[in-house]
């Protein structure tokens, strides 16, 4: 122990590197691209089918408009969470996930939403979930004291 006083030491040793701002093509928008509609000749296509391909593609794009009006019940923005969970609990979300074909995070906003409708059952969970939470807090708490002891100790 350098100077006796445990949290100046560990504000001491927070020393972060300084990264370089950079581009990142990923983040830019692109540019709108307008192409003027080309006049094609029968050369263009050399069967009639393929060029009837084209017209119906052409033809169909306010269509896709449709699937577009679609879209706005949907959520426009989704968050990504990263979970911490016990290995026995993650190992059995990921066993129902697969059984049931969907995806954890479907799962979590279903059983969020029905714990909602049903406060008898959110009552029930929420009391699981806290004892829970006291219970990784005071691990937490044991596992930094070890720490430290090792780290500072005599």
């Amino acid at each position: 122990m350098s100077s006796g006083d445990i949290l100046e030491d560990l504000r001491s040793n927070r020393q972060r590197a300084v990264v370089p701002e950079r581009d990142d093509p990923l983040l830019q928008k692109p540019q709108p691209i307008q192409a003027a509609p080309e006049q094609t000749s029968d050369l263009d296509y050399p069967d009639s089918f393929s060029k009837s391909l084209v017209v119906n593609q052409v033809q169909s794009q306010p269509e896709s408009s449709n699937l577009d009006t679609g879209l706005d019940n949907y959520p426009s923005k989704l968050r990504r969470l990263t979970l911490r969970l016990d290995e026995e609990v993650c190992l059995k979300l990921d066993a129902l996930c697969s059984r049931q074909t969907l995806t954890a995070e479907t799962l979590i906003e279903s059983l969020l939403c029905q714990c909602e409708a049903n406060p008898s059952l959110m009552k029930k969970v929420l009391k699981d979930a806290k004892e829970r939470y006291k219970k990784r807090k005071q691990a937490g708490v044991k596992k930094r004291t070890a720490s430290m002891q090792q780290k500072y100790g005599d």
